[in-house]
């Protein structure tokens, strides 16, 4: 009888299990295979590229309208024409200097890039360590250069999933997570470019704000004001929440202050939820259009562009005004200047074997010329 009792207990542990995993989409950031993590001989972050420009060339041919936007407008660089030769190759692929869960300085050899923002003249992006071994890490570079800045060390392993720049209050909010719940980072500009990366210490944060009714936060986003927090769904619909930031650059909270490993943290309430996609990776507003990036897995991604709405209340495929093939393992999108920038981690350690194809440039396209194809499409 006791068996039997236990067995039924089991049972019910188990379908449990599925029931979660499958309706909310719980466990998937957390449970991933376990990589030994390559030697290097490398001592500091690597700048260099892991593909040829052929192999790059040929995973953007692939999509006819993303090489189209891409060649269009002006070189970020210095004006002229656009060359995919001039793309930024994105850092720390082979080798990227942080320190691990003891504190001690290390190379990863296997970071994963995620978020991609622009900050005045200069290109900033994150990635995670897929061994779960190092710290997550902030590759800050000169954009009329490529040139890589620095290395900006942060406290954990977050997936950072997604950066975004408040030119507003010359800040960069980071997607992180803290005891189980999403959190967003605030690091003041400022601060990141008086980072010391030879010393290579843990940045300190300037703002941690819990959101309370949110477990991930998977890509940011910031538009007129509003601070747009998504979660990741491979299932099902994820969704998108809007914050309140105020004129101090604060993002406005409803619960009590109190004091979070010395920095300032509060719980925030979202003011607004929209319904996304699944699989959406980024989101970003430009010229009266929402644009959301979509993958998951070794297969073609997918650009989607709605009609800007900032109070609808789901993102549906039969709304998109236009979806666009992109290379695989496409992550955040941002725009600055007239250019959407897209990172993917398809030449990651992790994926290099599996991926379809193969970007290890932090590729940007005229924006005109992706709006002028929605026109033309509509």
């Amino acid at each position: 009888m006791k068996n039997r009792q236990n067995w039924v207990i089991i049972g019910v542990v188990l379908a449990l299990t599925v029931i979660l995993w499958g309706g909310f989409g719980w466990g998937q950031p957390d449970v991933r295979v376990i990589h030994p993590e390559p030697e290097t001989s490398r001592t500091t972050t690597s700048t260099g590229s892991v593909y040829s420009l052929a192999t790059v060339s040929r995973a953007v041919d692939s999509s006819p309208d993303l090489k189209g936007a891409v060649l269009a407008g002006s070189s970020p660089m210095d004006g002229g024409a656009v060359d995919m030769a001039k793309m930024p190759i994105v850092p720390g692929l082979r080798a990227t200097r942080t320190r691990n869960a003891q504190g001690t300085l290390g190379m990863s050899t296997m970071m994963t890039p995620q978020g991609v923002d622009v900050a005045g003249h200069y290109l900033i992006s994150s990635a995670y360590d897929h061994g779960e071994q190092y710290n997550s890490t902030l590759y800050i570079q000169d954009i009329r250069t490529n040139k890589l800045v620095k290395t900006v060390v942060l406290q954990g392993r977050p997936h950072v999933g997604g950066i975004t720049y408040d030119a507003d209050h010359q800040q960069l909010f980071v997607c992180g997570e803290y005891q189980g719940t999403a959190e967003i980072i605030g690091i003041k500009l400022k601060r990141l470019f008086a980072y010391d990366d030879k010393s290579a210490r843990p940045i300190k944060y300037d703002s941690r704000t819990s959101l309370g009714t949110q477990s991930r936060a998977s890509f940011i986003t910031y538009h007129s004001g509003i601070l747009f927090v998504g979660f990741f769904n491979p299932k099902s619909s994820g969704y998108m929440q809007h914050y309140d930031v105020n004129k101090k650059g604060q993002i406005v909270g409803a619960g009590p202050l109190q004091q979070l490993q010395n920095q300032v943290s509060v719980v925030s309430t979202a003011l607004f939820k929209q319904h996304t996609l699944s699989k959406v990776q980024g989101a970003v507003f430009y010229g009266g259009y929402a644009f959301l990036s979509q993958s998951f897995g070794p297969g073609p991604s997918k650009l989607y562009v709605f009609k800007e709405n900032l109070l609808k209340e789901s993102f549906s495929e039969r709304d998109a005004v236009l979806v666009l093939k992109m290379p695989s393992h496409l992550e955040q999108i941002s725009t600055y200047q007239g250019r959407m920038y897209l990172i993917f981690e398809s030449s990651a350690a992790a994926y290099r074997k599996t991926s379809q194809d193969h970007v290890d440039r932090i590729l940007s396209l005229d924006l005109a010329t992706l709006v002028k194809e929605v026109r033309y499409a509509k």
